[in-house]
């Protein structure tokens, strides 16, 4: 039973990745999309967070449910990777997050500078410096980083 937790978690984390990782593709090429309108229809094909919600759930759940079938609890390592997780979590809420909106925001006030004609050529500049913005290549290092840490302390368990 317990190869099947185990099976279910390292699966689920799988499918978390493969989510996410329409958001990670839409994060970068806003880095690359010079047009604002066209910028706004990726978030049309973004998956919706409540299903990433869920599998991150079932990561969590089945990883602590391992942790009490193999008795873990005692190790540091399985302590030392939720400390990780919630690492990465917290940077992905506070930061990944707000670069969405950060985009959106500035694409918006550019296409309604557009439509008005305003020579305003201020809500196109926000828009290139938004896009433009650290946060992208942060997160990847962030979260490939920490997921690669995770799986290292899974793997070989160094205390």
């Amino acid at each position: 039973m317990y190869e099947l937790v185990v099976f279910v978690h390292v699966a689920s984390v799988l499918a978390f990745m493969l989510a996410h990782g329409v958001h990670v593709v839409a994060m970068w090429a806003f880095r690359g999309e010079p047009d604002p309108e066209r910028a706004l229809t990726f978030f049309n094909d973004l998956p919706k967070v409540t299903g990433i919600r869920i599998l991150l759930f079932v990561t969590v759940g089945s990883g602590v449910l391992a942790g009490f079938m193999g008795s873990w609890w005692t190790s540091g390592w399985i302590w030392t990777s939720l400390a990780v997780l919630v690492v990465i979590w917290v940077a992905m809420w506070r930061y990944g997050g707000s670069f969405f909106g950060l985009v959106e925001e500035a694409a918006e006030a550019a296409i309604a500078a557009r439509l008005t004609g305003s020579a305003d050529t201020g809500t196109q500049a926000a828009y290139d410096v938004a896009r433009h913005s650290w946060q992208p290549m942060a997160m990847s290092f962030v979260g490939l980083g920490g997921i690669a840490v995770i799986l290292w302390l899974m793997m070989f368990k160094p205390f």
